[in-house]
């Protein structure tokens, strides 16, 4: 070739380069465009992508920077419940630039990670793009690519007013008014397309779905708040907070933000939750760590756990409930090669409790049997700072929750009677006894009468005679010491007097229940009045019938647990044994194994128990005389509280042990918190 002919086509090139340079740089200055004119075909496909791509040409005429720079980056949150397929669908029919969309503008639905953790998708395959929409679940992950790319990142409000009249207009089915609207915003936006038919009325398809939503509503009863004795009355004041929150006439800063419930299993701790978010008009979500933990591993319990926020807070006011909460543990006692991960654990939960995202409109409902392996920092104030016990429902109480699960019996005085036979049943027992009745009747084929319910008391054992009396003897001490050494004030004692056969020995036949004043901090008296207090009814059955029995001990909530337990802080945390050294590392063990490490620790225990039961065994001998009187009266009556019980216990005075003070170093009482016997 010759060199001028050479020099020719290295110019052509040079010049072609040039040329396609230039064309690059004048497409990326054409805007790409927004195509409005396209709704006519989005309906054509279906009423629901209609809605969908509506919310997107609204959403995106306000998006002028993204049409006008050269290159943009947009995240678009869209409705969890939408189907992700409808946005790859309505970005395609909404965008173009020229007919080299496909070169320009690139639409991607976001995925969440797969099972094992990882991002099934590479972010470089649609940021080479100069123009990319990213549509994303409301609160899911987004990849750290499109994080750090993203210019704007915005959320897409679906099923507004003038696009749902627009739908009903075109499809000619009927006006819609607004309660129509709001209710078909609290549906499964797949039902849309089976709402809107050309032709038919809208009104009553919703009119359908809201009564399938009450069927479904109502295969769970809820009760009302009122049977949950003080747990209830906090839901109430929550429910008139949240109305006034509502109006605009109380700041969130003066709502609660959160409840812990505890108490035995059956007590109503996930009723409660369903019955408050029925009360309040709020959504619930229910969540727990096994649910968290079923999504994999670390990574996605994480992502689970801010999704579940994410979900309350978009839908507030909302009620979060989380079960089982003991099971996220407490940091000072993790140990081994679990430790990080649990530690991670806590600590997310510390922040999203925070709400650093903000968590107005949120109320955290935690439950838990065991409130003692809480970690401090979950239950402190601006967290979840109330703390209630739920305890089984009283005899009134009873009576209230039959008439609720067996309402063609409202009327009958007999079902106060059957309340009463029923004691020391939580609400899930009642709801099986209601259920029971029910099923008599159905067998029968025929009405729900009163005997369905009493023939199935009936079947229960009776307690009577010699066995009858020593848990009325037992419970009646129980109030009688409590009185004595002003540990609080008596609210009500109740024995159980009916039993079944299927019942350990252990089992619980009666309860007394002490309401406790605030303190600011527990003294050595404190623990040790708790402790004689809790030992009362095994010393007052050793000085009537001669010899004890199981009703104090079998549970880790007996009396003997409790207070061994409390004999155990005393020495290993707080110095207020023989001892002053205490172990805080050593003390988040078992106590199994705390005691085989330093053998002396369960002398120190035993020391502190046989004192304080010898010394509420001779409160007792005492005060005989009010005791028999005591037990008698709640044998007759079942149920002590109000003025009967006052005037039994009212003549008891603490002047009386001044003796008892001076054996025992000044230290005769304290203070304690409600609590029930086996």
């Amino acid at each position: 070739m010759k060199p001028h002919t050479q020099d020719m086509l290295d110019a052509a090139i040079e010049n072609l380069l040039t040329a396609t340079a230039e064309v690059r740089v004048a497409i990326s200055k054409f805007p790409a465009e927004l195509s409005r004119r396209a709704a006519p075909t989005a309906l054509a496909s279906s009423p629901r992508r209609f809605l969908a791509f509506c919310a997107f040409v609204h959403l995106m005429k306000n998006q002028q920077h993204f049409f006008t720079s050269e290159t943009s980056v947009i995240v678009i949150q869209v409705p969890r419940a939408w189907p992700m397929d409808d946005f790859d669908y309505v970005a395609e029919l909404g965008l173009k630039s020229g007919g080299r969309s496909s070169v320009r503008i690139k639409a991607f639905c976001h995925p969440p990670r797969t099972k094992k953790g990882n991002w099934d998708f590479s972010p470089g395959a649609y940021l080479d793009a100069q123009k990319v929409v990213v549509f994303l679940p409301k609160g899911a992950e987004l990849h750290a690519e499109f994080r750090i790319s993203a210019d704007t990142n915005v959320d897409l409000e679906i099923l507004a007013d003038r696009h749902l009249d627009s739908l009903a207009l075109q499809l000619d089915v009927g006006p819609l008014s607004e309660e129509c609207k709001a209710l078909l915003r609290q549906q499964d936006p797949r039902y849309i397309d089976s709402i809107f038919r050309k032709g038919r009325s809208a009104r009553s398809a919703l009119a359908r779905v809201k009564e399938l939503s009450s069927k479904a509503s109502s295969s769970r009863r809820v009760l009302p708040l009122t049977s949950y004795g003080a747990a209830g009355t906090w839901g109430l004041d929550l429910k008139r907070d949240l109305e006034l929150w509502r109006a605009g006439a109380l700041h969130w800063a003066d709502v609660d933000k959160g409840v812990l419930l505890y108490g035995p299993p059956g007590t109503g701790k996930s009723s409660f939750a369903v019955s408050l978010a029925s009360a309040c008009g709020a959504h619930l979500v229910s969540a727990s760590l096994a649910k968290w933990q079923s999504h994999g591993h670390l990574g996605d319990l994480l992502k689970a756990m801010r999704i579940d926020f994410n979900e309350a807070r978009e839908s507030a006011p909302s009620i979060l409930f989380l079960d089982e909460f003991d099971a996220f543990g407490d940091r000072r006692k993790f140990s081994g090669d679990n430790q990080q991960y649990c530690n991670e654990v806590v600590n997310a939960l510390l922040e999203a409790l925070d709400g650093t995202e903000g968590r107005e409109g949120v109320v955290v409902v935690a439950a838990t049997n065991l409130p003692g392996r809480l970690d401090p920092a979950l239950i402190r104030s601006g967290r979840i700072e109330q703390h209630i016990e739920l305890s089984p429902p009283n005899a009134e109480e009873r009576a209230s929750i039959l008439r609720f699960y067996l309402p063609e019996l409202a009327n009958c005085l007999e079902i106060s009677q059957a309340a009463r036979a029923l004691s020391g049943k939580t609400g899930s027992d009642l709801e099986l006894v209601a259920r029971k009745a029910r099923q008599r009747a159905r067998i029968a084929n025929r009405d729900l009468k009163i005997e369905d319910l009493t023939e199935h008391i009936s079947e229960r054992i009776k307690l009577v005679g010699a066995d009858l009396w020593r848990i009325c003897i037992h419970e009646a001490a129980h109030a009688l010491v409590a009185k004595v050494l002003e540990v609080g004030t008596v609210s009500r004692i109740e024995i159980f007097d009916h039993t079944s056969e299927n019942e350990r020995s252990h089992e619980t036949h009666g309860a007394t229940w002490i309401d406790e004043p605030v303190t600011p901090f527990k003294t050595e008296r404190y623990f040790r009045g708790d402790i004689a207090v809790g030992l009362a009814g095994m010393a007052a059955e050793e000085l009537i019938f001669g010899y004890r029995s199981t009703t104090a001990g079998g549970s880790p909530r007996s009396d003997v647990a409790k207070a061994t337990e409390l004999a155990s802080q005393m020495v290993t945390r707080f110095g207020l044994g023989r001892r002053l050294s205490t172990f805080p590392e050593e003390i988040d063990q078992s106590e199994g194994a705390l005691f085989s490490i330093i053998p002396d620790l369960r002398a120190d225990i035993d020391l502190i128990l046989d004192a304080e039961y010898k010394r509420s065994k001779e409160i007792l001998e005492s005060h005989q005389e009010a005791l028999i009187k005591i037990a008698g009266a709640l044998r007759d009556e079942k149920f002590l509280a109000g003025e009967r019980l006052a005037q039994l216990l009212n003549h008891l005075s603490s002047d009386e042990i001044s003796g008892f003070q001076q054996l025992y170093q000044g230290k005769p009482g304290h203070l304690v918190q409600p609590g029930t016997s086996p």
